[in-house]
Parts: C-alpha cells; structure tokens; sequence
C-alpha cells in the first residue's frame, strides 16, 4: 500500500482534501497514474490535420465579418445610407451595448449546456451560422423606398441581431479549445493558429472591401449657387454604387460559409474532456453563480489581462474604426493610399506571426506584451503630424506602420495565450473550470469600451458640423483636425495605461511551469479517488 504526498504542490500552499477519504492506493494503480501523467505531459497532437486547419478556419470568415464592420460601417451609414451622425450614433451605440449584454449571457449559457450527441459547443455554433449570415447581409442593404427614420429603425435591428448572433459563434468557437486535445501545448497551438487565421480574415475582408469602396467617388460638391450636387454619374448609381456594399456583404456571407461549415462538419469535441470538466465542478461545493463572478472579478492575474487586453484591443479597433475617416478628411494628401495602407498594416502583422510564436517561447509573455503595445506609439504620435505628400514623410509614415502591424499580431497572440495560464491558476485556488465565462468577459469590456467611443465620436461629428456624404474640401474647417484628435490620443492613453498594468501581472514563466505540475499532481489525486470510489462502490 502506497499513501500519495501533497509535497510536490506545497509550493503555492495548495490543500487539495477530500472529506472522510483516506488517500490509501493500491500499487497495482501505479500503472494508471503513468497513464494519466502521459496525457497531460503528452504533447503529441491528438487531432488530425485537416480538423486543426477547418477549426483555425473558422476565426477566418468571424474576423472577416469583424472587420468590414469595424473599418466601413461609419462610412457607409454617414455617407452611403445619409444619416446623420447623431442617428448613427445611436445604431453604432445600442448595437454594441445590445453586444455586450449578450456576451455574458452567452458565456452562462454556454458554460451550462450539457454534453449532447453533438457535443457541447457546436450545437451553438450550428445555430449561429445561418443566423448571422442572414444579419450580416441585412445590415449592409438599405432598403430605397425607406425614410430617414424607417432607416434608423432598419439599421438599429439589423446591427443588433449581426452581433448578437455572431457572439453565439465566438464564445463556443473560442471555449471549444479546451474540449479537443488533453495537450495543453495542442490547445495552445490551436488558438495561435485560430488568431492567425483570424489575422488572415482582417486581410481577406480589406481586399474584398477596400478596393471597392475606398475613394468612393458620390462625395458631394458644391456649385456656383451653394448647393451639393454628386460627384457620380447617376446611372451607374442607380447600379452598382446604390447596392455594392449589398453585393460585397452576399461575397463575404459566402466565405463566412464555406469557412465555418466545415468546422461543425469534421471537428469533434471529446466527450471525456467535457464529461471531466463537469466531473470536477460536481465534485466542489455547489457555488452561486454570482460567488463565481465575484471570484472571477478579485483574481489578480485575470483582473490585470483582462484590464490590460481591454485597453491594447480598443486602441487598435480605434484605429480600424477611424482609418477611412482619416484619410478621406485629414490626410487627404495621400487619400488614395487608404486601401495599400491597411494591406501594409495587416499583412506584416501575418508575416510577423512566426517571429511573435518564437518569442513567446523565449521571454516572459507579460514582457512580451508590453514591448508590443509600445511599437503601435510611433504611429499614433505621428498622425498629429502627417499631412503632405512629399516622399520623406510617405516613407516615414509607412515605415511606422510597418512597425505598428506588430502590435496588432501581439494584440491577436499574447493575450489570448496567456488565458489558459490564468485558468490554470483559478482551477488551483477554487477548483472550478469556467472557460466559457473567462473568454466571455475578456471581450466583454472591449465592446464596453468601444461602444462608448462610438457615441463619443458621433457626437463630435456632429459638434463640428459633420456634413454626411460632402466631399473633404466642403467640410467645416474643424472635421479634419477632429478626426485627428479621435484617432490618435485616445488609443495613445490606452496602450500606456496596457503596458503599465500588465507590468505587473503575476504568472511568469516560472510560475505558469509550476502550476502546470500542479494540475498535474491535481489529476493524479483526483484520478486515484476515482479509482478508490470503483473499488468500494
């Protein structure tokens, strides 16, 4: 008879009891604990290749989606839909409000739907798909006979459901990563490959879009007499102008498709995996839900990434947001370059993804994510500057956006890796597993966050006389100089303030290795009361 020792997780003062149960295991279940030991050491790859590449795929079509509503919509509400910026305020406003709200939701019910025959997360991820390709075609079509106000209506509902459908896409498609390998290193490659695939959409969506769109020709001009007459012929307005963005949204629904289909298709959860996680919640103490998120909210590690993810995500959608705005109105020297810009931008950000994978294996992922926010500064202090075309400040400005791409692919990378650190230190101290609700609410605050900034930068629109659909050299003197000062400052403050709290974010690489002997002790003892519970039940 052997009695198994909590030495090896003293270390970090784990007390791992259960009540009126005597650790005494026979030797014969040596053979057993190898086994277990062998699947959380293991980092062989337990899935196939191809169910690696269609799970990774599917952040593709999401991001892609994600994207052309981040960078286009102000631009096709002000100034293909005309309505003014206090209504697209509000549409841009409530939509992700309404997001936001859903989020939590989603990550509760996610995290409580039980094991079916389908799995856990791809019942949700079935239902979202036709959903959210139905939304997301909707909200780009404005309907002609439609009034100012019938408008407003339209857009309000259908940018409402888009992103309440796609959050049952995301949360799901995110939490299943811990339900397809026992390999932590797997699961950590999955969801590098999963936000690279997702970089890659962010440059699908811009070459599908952005060639189309950028420069759009139906600006408005003012005559001799002081009216606005438009800059397009008016039948080819009648055509392709008046639906193209329409036309645009059917081509990316069918990527959408083709890129999320096979994922329901040919990956499969575990069951085991599942059927374990479910396992260990039954075994703790019933906790409230309300106790989970307050837990949630008081544990250091995950209160400082998701601060600090919050912050560095929404200076970069910042950026996204107002790009178009930026170069149609302030850097109007170099206004078709709009489209080569973003393509710069995002592409290095892909190519840099293998350099930023070798350096998370190499220094401290908190260190890491600190030297990334600080390569998007040069950008954002320069565009107070940028204003001409001469060919030394053309250089320099993209030179600085070359160096910001690394911050978006350290924006996609770090963070989401060092999730799986913080659960495992949450498992450790309260011995619950809430994937679910951890990925929920490190995007929650981003759309928070975002949300707010929408309305704040219709409203200044709107103070400075913001004139939908005019053309930049009859805009109100103070619009450029506006979108400037929305652009830059805010995301600025944003990305210091990132750096200064995930300074100080606790779980370096010591201490992430140490936890991970820890789950494992955690495993061994858990798999030896089970066995225990065999023998005398």
């Amino acid at each position: 008879m052997r009695k198994i020792s909590d030495s090896k997780i003293s270390d970090l003062q784990v007390n791992y009891k259960i009540k009126e149960v005597e650790f005494i295991i026979p030797s014969e279940n040596e053979m057993h604990l190898d086994t277990v030991k062998n699947e959380t050491d293991s980092d062989q790859n337990e899935l196939k290749l191809y169910q690696r590449f269609f799970f990774g795929l599917a952040g593709l079509p999401f991001q892609a989606y994600f994207c052309a509503i981040g960078v286009f919509t102000t631009v096709y509400l002000l100034n293909k839909a005309g309505l003014p910026p206090e209504k697209t305020t509000y549409i841009l406003f409530t939509s992700r409000i309404i997001d936001a709200i859903t989020d939590p939701i989603y990550g509760y019910l996610v995290e409580k739907t039980k094991l079916t025959r389908f799995g856990k997360m791809k019942p949700w991820i079935a239902a979202s798909i036709p959903l959210s390709a139905l939304s997301y075609v909707m909200m780009w079509y404005a309907p002609p006979s439609f009034s100012e106000t019938q408008l407003f209506i339209w857009f309000i509902f259908w940018h409402s459901a888009q992103f309440t459908f796609i959050t049952g896409f995301r949360i799901p498609h995110t939490a299943m990563t811990m339900y397809l390998s026992h390999s932590l290193k797997e699961r950590e490659n999955l969801t590098i490959f999963r936000m690279a695939s997702e970089m890659v959409g962010l440059l699908v969506a811009l070459g599908i879009q952005g060639p189309l769109v950028a420069n759009d020709s139906s600006c408005l001009k003012k005559n001799s007499s002081g009216e606005y007459n438009s800059t397009s012929d008016s039948k080819s307005e009648n055509n392709w102008d008046q639906f193209k963005y329409t036309y645009i949204a059917i081509i990316m629904t069918v990527i959408f498709l083709l890129g999320t289909i096979p994922l329901i298709i040919f990956v499969k959860e575990k069951p085991e995996l599942i059927n374990a996680s479910v396992k260990s919640q039954n075994i703790e103490e019933k906790v409230p839900f309300w106790v989970t998120l307050k837990r949630m909210f008081t544990f250091k590690p995950f209160l400082i990434l998701i601060i600090s993810t919050i912050l560095s995500t929404s200076a970069i959608q910042i950026l996204q947001a107002n790009f178009q705005l930026y170069f149609d109105y302030s850097y109007v020297a170099i206004s078709d370059k709009f489209t080569i810009t973003i393509f710069v931008l995002l592409g290095c950000a892909i190519l840099f993804v293998p350099i930023w994978k070798l350096l998370l294996m190499k220094f401290d992922k908190s260190k890491i994510f600190i030297f990334g926010n600080l390569l998007m500064l040069p950008l954002l202090v320069g565009i107070f500057f940028f204003s001409t075309n001469k060919t030394i400040e053309i250089v320099l400005f993209f030179t600085f956006v070359v160096i910001a791409s690394n911050s978006f692919t350290c924006s996609f990378l770090v963070p989401w890796s060092m999730l799986p650190e913080v659960l495992d230190a949450f498992f450790i101290e309260y011995r619950s597993k809430q994937d679910a609700l951890f990925y929920t609410f490190l995007a929650l605050g981003t759309k928070i966050l975002i949300a707010f900034y929408y309305g704040i930068s219709q409203v200044v629109l709107g103070l400075v006389k913001y004139e939908s659909n005019v053309c930049a050299e009859f805009q109100n003197e103070n619009v450029a100089p506006s979108i400037k000062y929305l652009l830059a400052p805010t995301p600025l403050v944003f990305v210091l303030l990132s750096s200064i709290c995930i300074f100080f974010f606790p779980i370096n690489s010591s201490v992430a290795k140490k936890n991970s002997e820890i789950i494992k002790q955690i495993k061994q003892e858990e798999a030896e009361k089970n066995e225990i519970y065999e023998h005398r039940f």
